[in-house]
């Protein structure tokens, strides 16, 4: 009998329907539409949130894929940087000594659009709170519930419904702190009332062409040798070639076409509608086989500045955000990670200084007296006429010397 009960109890389809243990204890064997209903409660719960950059943002950014949102949610400071430029020797040093404590977003804008990511809030936008309504994150904790796997690129097509940021000139949560940018194409960075400017380093220039062209003869390109060439771009951007090619472009009347990229403008130099001057970064950045480039002789250089905005007045930066500055501002200088300007405070920075002026005093004051107490000694040994003495004295002195420069 025993046995018989045992295996009823093993044999779901012969338990009676209506028992209490099936139907009310037992979860699995319960109704479908309950399991669905339990699913669609928890879904929520365990999903990450979608957030997503406001899209004026996100069509400011060259590469969105490589821009995790939650890079930018935990970030503590972000530099951006335009096209061509490859500061990626600094980043990794950020990376190396500060990536422990401190996370340092890249990234990486449009053309001419440095100076916009240091005028914007981060405007992050949550779907599930509120489809109109974006925020600006501030701590690293709101990371925490955005998937890694999500990427700016996420946005929905509702995202262009959103109100149109407003600028600001010194954000309180910044799209970026700092950039680095081409002052030939952002004009107003090199204003030393807004902003701070830091000269990186400086570019060739060179002109792109076909790999047919007849210049391609030449090593570099003497400016004379472009004075009947149609450039795709305002002769004025380059005073050398506007003043040797001026009878040409009067009697060519020719029309420079206005509002390109680099990128478009190159691809009208593979179509032969003429030659492009640029900084010898983006020739290399937008390479293509069909074409190639030369440096130009007797032209300006082009510089690359670090810039970030001023304080207003009376309404300084925080000490921390401060020191994060200048902890970038000595990667791109090349102090040495010994350094410790940046990450201190100002009162531990007045501490610092006078602790070692104190120390170089004290020091100098060691070395007053010992050099005192020797011509004190040799003055005796001279005065009571001991000539044995002034000069084992002399030629002890004498060997010390010697001594210490070795």
């Amino acid at each position: 009998m025993s046995s018989s009960a045992s295996s009823t109890a093993g044999t779901p389809e012969e338990q009676p329907v209506n028992d209490p243990a099936l139907t009310i204890i037992d979860p699995e064997l319960s109704a479908p539409e309950n399991t669905t209903d339990e699913v669609e409660t928890e879904a929520p719960i365990e999903a990450p949130t979608r957030v997503y950059l406001h899209p004026e943002q996100l069509a400011m950014i060259q590469t969105p894929e490589a821009l995790p949102i939650p890079v930018l949610q935990r970030s503590v400071l972000r530099v951006s940087y335009v096209p061509a430029i490859m500061p990626g020797k600094w980043f990794n040093r950020w990376h190396e000594r500060y990536g422990d404590r401190v996370q340092l977003a890249e990234v990486p804008v449009r053309e001419a659009r440095g100076l916009d990511s240091l005028h914007q809030d981060l405007y992050l936008i949550d779907p599930a709170a509120n489809p109109a309504a974006g925020f600006a994150t501030e701590s690293a904790e709101e990371g925490t519930a955005v998937s890694e796997a999500s990427a700016v690129s996420e946005a929905p097509a509702e995202a262009t419904e959103h109100a149109p940021i407003e600028p600001k000139h010194v954000p309180e949560n910044p799209f970026a702190h700092m950039s680095i940018v081409r002052p030939d194409r952002e004009p107003a960075s090199t204003d030393g009332e807004k902003y701070h400017s830091i000269r990186l380093y400086e570019e060739l220039p060179v002109v792109i062409l076909p790999v047919d062209h007849v210049l391609t003869v030449l090593d570099e390109v003497p400016v004379e040798e472009l004075a009947e060439e149609f450039l795709l771009q305002p002769a004025s951007d380059i005073p050398a070639y506007e003043e040797v090619s001026r009878t040409w472009r009067e009697s060519a009347g020719r029309i420079v076409p206005e509002g390109l990229t680099d990128k478009e403008t190159i691809e009208l130099v593979a179509a032969g509608v003429g030659l492009y001057i640029v900084p010898m970064s983006i020739a290399r950045f937008y390479h293509r086989k069909d074409l190639t480039y030369r440096p130009v002789a007797g032209l300006d250089t082009y510089p690359v500045h670090l810039v970030w905005p001023r304080a207003p007045k009376g309404e300084p930066r925080s000490e921390e955000l401060e020191a994060l500055l200048q902890d970038f501002i000595g990667i791109v200088r090349g102090r040495t990670a010994t350094s410790d300007r940046g990450s201190e405070t100002r009162q531990a920075r007045a501490e610092r200084v006078a602790a070692e002026k104190a120390k170089a005093k004290a020091k100098a004051r060691a070395a007053n007296a010992r050099r005192e107490a020797r011509d004190k000694k040799r003055a005796n040994a001279k005065k009571n006429g001991n000539a044995r003495q002034h000069a084992r004295q002399s030629a002890k002195a004498a060997s010390a010397r010697r001594g210490k420069k070795r």
